[in-house]
């Protein structure tokens, strides 16, 4: 998908530094996730939004451990009120991973995603933008969790409106 910024105004922003997460459990499995980071805004259709994202955790298991995390989007405003969990959920950037062995202690993550809103979304509906992130190893880690260090978390979102 090629997207230019051409015939585009900057006409909202929103940004969120409250982290919902303050560590994430150490699974098996990437699909361990939680929610670090979310923020709503107003979109409508046509409308294109470009968000960043970025965190740090850090290890003390001793161990090397992968930390992962993408961006993924839902309708707020949904009617009659469906729960999150229950909602269609769209990831707008795939997982982005690294590993973090014991020597490097701190690891910081970041992604970002330019997200058209669809044709059909509802007039007047809030997007929920949502940073998730897990953390993972292969061998079973027995209730370890990594630290999602506060301060160093930031999701911001720009919409950007075609220009009449």
């Amino acid at each position: 998908m090629i997207l230019s910024c051409d015939g585009m105004t900057l006409t909202g922003l929103a940004a969120t530094d409250e982290t919902t997460a303050t560590t994430l459990p150490i699974a098996t499995t990437a699909y361990s996730n939680r929610t670090v980071l979310r923020v709503p805004i107003l979109v409508a259709a046509g409308d294109v939004l470009n968000v960043t994202a970025q965190m740090q955790i850090t290890n003390d298991t001793g161990k090397v451990i992968g930390v992962g995390l993408h961006l993924l989007v839902y309708d707020v405003d949904l009617v009659p009120a469906i729960p999150v969990a229950d909602r269609e959920w769209t990831e707008i950037a795939p997982l982005t991973a690294d590993n973090c062995p014991p020597d490097r202690h701190h690891m910081p993550l970041a992604t970002s995603a330019i997200w058209p809103v669809p044709s059909d979304w509802p007039n007047g509906h809030r997007v929920m933008v949502v940073m998730q992130a897990a953390a993972f190893r292969s061998s079973t880690p027995g209730g370890e969790t990594a630290r999602v260090d506060q301060g160093y978390d930031l999701l911001t979102v720009r919409r950007y409106t075609p220009t009449t």
